[in-house]
């Protein structure tokens, strides 16, 4: 359930178990069409989820996976008996994960609709593994992809099939593909066509009961504990009203500093339903281990790099580990703004162009060397949206739009957090389900604006949470005040020319850097010179630490040799 890696045969000098240590315990392994399966369990210690049938045939999944209401082992048989060989029966599958069967003799891999749990594979088809880190201990050398290298150093991930990599690259979406001595997608996810709504209160009815049905699922699908992270906005509190109408009894956390407004804002939100909250402070997380074992075990636990770079005190990592004890189901409210105006856009038809410096203009030229084109940077970019949404025009509908923020954010950006935690337990982000997202590019955006709709569901689905304060400064029961809907429209009305010069303006002077990212610090685990990034950065001028880490992380991951595990036991 943590990882797997197929691998044609032959192709692996080493067992893909001696990369990993022993953090994710004995891999179960078997052989198909020439290629060799490694299974891995999770990093709680949770064995990989196989079912052997006649013949030698086979289904495993890794990730977190439903399929008509079930998990586990009742979930592999009812699939394997339900495979036709010719398409993936995605309308009935729910969570994130990849499913490897081998099925008349034949062997395929699939993936969640969306394409949430990443799987990731080197150029010739010769080996696939839901582990980055995997690939890249398998390859004699890595180069940078400049596209890739650029996408990650200033949006914290890659898109479309890159990665920072030329030689890994990665499924773009949901599909079904056999492996063969060639690999054959048979097929792939897209989002249907959907009705758009006319009434305010239908589309929050809809999509209420939708979510509602979902939580169904997963409530009598696995067992629990379930466990939530519990802020002072809509997401999180829209998940809590959905687990308690599903009968489920979850725990609550929350991270910040303990004297944090928010903190005090979820224990009033949680005791209001007579639930404790646990609070964690990760800023007193003390490094033991120093800085070479501490890049390590961030390494191999979070698949060597993640969306704010690896460098860190070491909490990370460790309160993943920490959290994924006894087998808890953990839920995430990220890409809940499916339901909001995540763009802040007026309504109207983009140019994709406008999209991209709207929202993916978070870059400093100056900061970069001569290798750096915006408009080739750009030009990438918006390829990558067409794909994803199926342009076949510049001019983009509001509907098409809206559809980007699944399909690209969310399928690239929060994804990668996603695939990481189902390494750790049992993970689900709700709002990056396919049968959750259908719909919601259709929702006018008048309903959407201001949080209304994402509100009257909270309303709908449980009205005591609905009664109780936001991080807004309003409650999701209440009229929105006139001061939050101008400050909204200050924001929104801002011409997309002009945010592009955002990002640039608010990073113009040096700051401060976390004493991990400092040179002495660094010294121990990397040249801080980062001769290999050099030549797509000036370092120096790089002053947002989030993007400095990411380049570092990169600069370190390409140091690495290859075929030398890094795991450690314990």
């Amino acid at each position: 359930m943590g990882l797997f890696t197929l691998s044609r045969d032959g192709f692996l000098p080493d067992s893909p178990a001696g990369t990993f240590g022993n953090r994710f315990g004995v891999p179960v392994q078997r052989s198909a069409a020439g290629y060799t399966l490694h299974l891995f369990g999770k990093l709680n210690r949770q064995p990989p989820n196989l079912v052997d049938r006649e013949h030698g045939d086979f289904i495993a999944h890794t990730g977190t996976f439903y399929f008509r209401g079930r998990s586990g082992k009742r979930a592999l048989d009812d699939l394997y008996e339900a495979f036709d060989g010719k398409r993936f029966p995605w309308s009935e599958c729910r969570g994130h994960f990849a499913v490897i069967l081998r099925w008349n003799r034949r062997l395929f891999l699939a993936t969640d609709a969306l394409g949430t749990y990443k799987v990731y594979h080197d150029r010739d088809g010769r080996l696939l593994s839901s582990s980055f880190v995997a690939i890249q201990q398998s390859l004699p050398r890595v180069s940078i992809d400049k596209q890739g290298c650029y996408e990650y150093a200033w949006n914290g991930a890659t898109y479309g099939d890159k990665t920072f990599f030329n030689e890994i690259r990665m499924l773009r979406q949901g599909m079904l593909v056999e492996l063969t001595p060639e690999l054959r997608v048979l097929s792939e996810w897209n989002l249907t066509p959907s009705t758009r709504p006319t009434r305010f209160e239908d589309a929050a009815q809809h999509c209420a009961a939708r979510l509602r049905e979902l939580f169904k699922i997963y409530a009598s699908g696995a067992g629990g504990p379930f466990r939530l992270p519990l802020s002072g906005g809509y997401d999180s509190r829209l998940l809590f009203a959905l687990l308690l109408d599903a009968g489920v009894t979850p725990e609550l956390f929350i991270y910040g500093p303990h004297d944090g407004a928010e903190v005090a804002l979820a224990r009033s939100v949680a005791a209001s339903e007579g639930f404790p909250l646990e609070h964690i402070d990760k800023s007193g997380v003390v490094d033991r281990l120093g800085a070479p074992r501490r890049m390590e075990q961030a390494h191999d636990c979070l698949d060597g790099w993640t969306e704010d770079g690896l460098f860190d005190t070491g909490a990370d990592a460790v309160d993943r580990l920490t959290r994924a004890v006894d087998d808890r189901l953990l839920f995430n409210g990220s890409v809940g703004e499916i339901y909001r105006n995540f763009f802040n856009l007026p309504d109207g038809r983009y140019q994709l162009r406008h999209l991209v410096w709207a929202f993916y203009s978070y870059f400093e030229p100056r900061a970069c060397t001569s290798a750096f084109d915006v408009d080739e940077y750009e030009d990438a970019m918006i390829a990558d949206m067409r794909r994803a949404i199926r342009a076949d025009r510049d001019w983009c509908t509001r509907a098409q739009i809206e559809a980007l923020y699944p399909l690209h954010r969310g399928r690239y950006w929060t994804s990668r957090d996603a695939a990481i935690n189902n390494r750790f337990q049992r993970t689900l982000f709700p709002f990056l389900e396919a049968s959750i997202i259908e719909g919601t590019e259709s929702i006018p955006l008048a309903f959407k604006n201001y949080g209304r709709l994402e509100a009257r569901m909270i309303e709908i689905i449980r009205p005591s949470l609905a009664a109780q304060p936001t991080t807004r400064g309003f409650r999701p029961a209440d009229p929105i005040p006139l001061r939050y809907k101008l400050n909204v429209q200050l924001n929104t009305r801002r011409p997309t020319w002009i945010r592009q010069y955002s990002y640039r303006l608010r990073n113009l002077r040096p700051r401060p850097r976390p004493v991990y990212l400092r040179d002495d610090a660094m010294r121990a685990v990397i040249d801080p010179a980062l001769p290999t990034m050099r030549t797509y950065f000036h370092p120096e001028r790089i002053h947002d630490a989030h993007v400095f880490n990411r380049v570092c992380t990169m600069e370190w991951l390409s140091q690495l040799p290859a075929r030398v595990p890094l795991a450690r036991a314990g």
